[in-house]
């Protein structure tokens, strides 16, 4: 996933940040959501807007669309 793409994971509880919801990718890839704490438990539509690379491996950061 590279940014400005779309991609649904369903969120599958809060973040760190108080607007934040976490969700993962098939391949494990975690996805932190701004302004989606209350769509856990839900599928979204989100845009990435940036990607890290951490020693455990790849986050993808997204706002809701």
């Amino acid at each position: 996933g590279l940014p400005s793409s779309r991609i649904t994971p369903p969120l599958v509880k809060s973040g760190e940040g108080p607007l934040q919801g976490v969700g993962y990718l098939d391949d494990g890839t975690m996805v932190v959501v701004e302004g989606a704490r209350d769509k856990v438990g839900a599928e979204v539509g989100l845009t990435v807007t940036s990607m890290i690379q951490t020693h455990a491996g790849k986050m993808l950061f997204g706002k809701v669309k």
